[in-house]
């Protein structure tokens, strides 16, 4: 329930100017949740948002980038081996015993497309929705590598 409400989170705020906790609840109250400003509060903390700036003095919520990207770099730098394209399925072939943990850092970056991702002990399959978002994951990814 809590992943699926903050899968919400982010969707509503990658696709809509959002400035205040109170638009999240009300959005989250229409989709089915029932929550509270402290449940709001905590998901904002646990999702890494952040306030920027944009337009004549106004504000939105966007995930923090340098953080997700960081620790996104950080992990993969030292994990991944590979980054291929399948159709629609980005396959990304890890150290032994480090797919895992490139996994949950690749799922924390709210990449555009992603449906799921399945790792195992050295293989990461990143399903995507479409070809075209498949494509440019892997290429997000290898960039990623090059930083």
């Amino acid at each position: 329930m809590k992943k699926d409400r903050q899968k919400l989170i982010i969707d509503f705020i990658e696709s809509n100017n959002v400035s205040t906790q109170e638009e999240i609840i009300k959005m989250l109250n229409r989709n089915g949740f029932n929550v509270t400003q402290a449940t709001v509060s905590r998901d904002i903390k646990d999702l890494k948002l952040v306030k920027e700036h944009f337009g004549k003095n106004e504000t939105r919520y966007v995930i923090s980038k340098s953080e997700t990207h960081s620790n996104f770099a950080m992990i993969f730098t030292r994990s991944v081996l590979s980054v291929e394209l399948a159709m629609n399925i980005v396959v990304i072939k890890c150290y032994v015993g480090t797919a895992n943990a490139a996994c949950v850092a690749l799922e924390n970056t709210h990449m555009k497309g992603v449906v799921g991702a399945i790792a195992g002990d050295d293989t990461i399959f990143l399903a995507c929705d479409s070809v075209e978002n498949a494509a440019n994951n892997r290429n997000e990814i290898l960039s990623m590598l090059k930083d």
